[in-house]
């Protein structure tokens, strides 16, 4: 709670003083919130490697899943321990093994897609003039008039 507070605290602060220096200025100051973690699921790249990284976990699912049938027949026919535990070992070491390549492929690929989400979502809100869009994790509450979640899905799957 206390890792929230301070955050929404300079939030305040930084919209105070937006709002005290829009109406000294006689300008309107244009805000909007945006739910980016739907705005990013519903990218078609977003989506699109999903079930790329989705059908090659089932890959190395699969593989794990030919070395534990493995282990059960070893088992079941009464093999010495040290083979087993040397099977169960190898479990491992390939689970680990596929995570780590599953993660070094993918893990760049989706901050990549994210940081693509944020520039568009920025290049939005420069377009339709807004002079400051928040996340809506940090907003306590705002009028749904003011969430531009779906025309910013509509603006980034159109480029």
């Amino acid at each position: 709670m206390k890792k929230l507070f301070l955050p929404l605290v300079l939030v305040g602060i930084l919209l105070a003083t937006l709002l005290v220096s829009q109406s000294s200025t006689g300008s309107s100051l244009r805000v909007a919130y945006v739910d980016v973690k739907k705005a990013i699921g519903n990218y078609q790249k977003w989506k699109d490697l999903n079930e790329k990284f989705k059908r090659d976990s089932s890959f190395y699912q699969s593989k794990l899943k030919e070395m534990e049938d493995e282990l059960k027949k070893m088992q079941e026919e009464g093999r010495p321990q040290e083979e087993i535990q040397a099977k169960q070992k190898e479990i491992l070491t390939k689970k680990t093994e596929y995570e780590n390549l599953l993660n070094s492929e993918y893990q760049p690929k989706f901050q990549e897609i994210i940081n693509e989400v944020v520039k568009k979502i920025q290049e939005y809100a420069s377009v339709m003039g807004y002079d400051l869009v928040l996340t809506n994790e940090i907003v306590v509450y705002g009028n749904p008039a003011f969430d531009i979640t779906e025309q910013v899905i509509a603006y980034i799957n159109q480029q």
